[in-house]
């Protein structure tokens, strides 16, 4: 059951960690100012609890909405999600929308020491693959957010998706509802490394996605890349950076492969 697997709680964070706990918080409320001096990055990594909210002296700017539903498990990941299936899921799925009933219970729960808070303005769908859930209820939950907190007019909304999960008239949707900014998760331009490691979707996807995020006038995106993979050679490494390149995106993130005990890569 999910509620037995994702504990309800609230923590903040000064910006998304990049490695999320085993207990994943439904709902990370950011602040943009840190009352605490930055620790060395030794002493940052044995961190298991967040600061509590009252430690900040801002209220928040910035929430991060976890939506914990993939197709399938990737070999390298040991992040908590729901593993779907290759078949899209519906809006009738338990398993999507008593998630996304209790998610929208911790935001309209969730407490503030500050007397006035400001419009939100950014706000991160991360996962998973958020690309999964419907529109309705991603604006089901922005909707929440507004009432609960505000979201800035213009406030940058980014949502991490992966190729073979939408098509142009989800992204269409997507957009009307304000959603600005995205995330596509390629991490290889090889189909021999994307079977290797697990992933749901091949190159073919990879090209038709970034097609529709340009025929969509999706502006602001950006590609995710994971270096380091076995069986990856120099020779891929380079053209995965060239054709992401070609691509043109806002922005680069590339992640180099930490292989976790747990995971299918831990076990080789």
């Amino acid at each position: 059951m999910l509620k037995s697997t994702f504990v309800p709680i609230l923590s903040t964070f000064p910006t998304k960690p990049k490695k999320l706990p085993t207990k994943l918080p439904w709902l990370t409320i950011i602040t943009n100012t840190y009352t605490q001096s930055p620790q060395p990055v030794h002493q940052n990594a044995s961190l298991t609890t967040p600061p509590p909210f009252h430690q900040h002296h801002h209220p928040p700017t910035s929430a991060y909405i976890h939506l914990p539903f993939c197709r399938k498990r990737c070999h390298y990941c040991d992040f908590p999600i729901v593993a779907l299936g290759s078949t899209n899921p519906t809006d009738n799925d338990p398993r999507i929308s008593n998630y996304i009933e209790l998610l929208q219970r911790e935001i309209v729960s969730t407490r503030s020491d500050f007397d006035t808070i400001p419009p939100l303005e950014t706000v991160f769908f991360g996962g998973g693959t958020p690309s999964l859930v419907s529109p309705r209820m991603v604006l089901s939950i922005l909707d929440t957010l507004r009432v609960k907190f505000g979201v800035c007019e213009g406030a940058e909304i980014s949502m991490e998706m992966d190729p073979g999960t939408f098509d142009g008239r989800k992204v269409k949707d997507l957009m009307g509802m304000g959603v600005n900014r995205v995330s596509l998760g390629v991490q290889a331009f090889q189909e021999e490394l994307l079977k290797s490691c697990g992933r749901a979707h091949g190159v073919k996807e990879v090209y038709e996605a970034i097609e529709i995020l340009g025929s969509c006038g999706v502006e602001n995106w950006s590609v995710d890349l994971i270096s380091s993979l076995p069986l990856q050679t120099p020779q891929m490494w380079e053209e995965s950076l060239r054709l992401t390149i070609e691509a043109r995106p806002k922005h680069v993130s590339v992640y180099d492969l930490q292989v976790e005990q747990g995971t299918k890569f831990g076990a080789l």
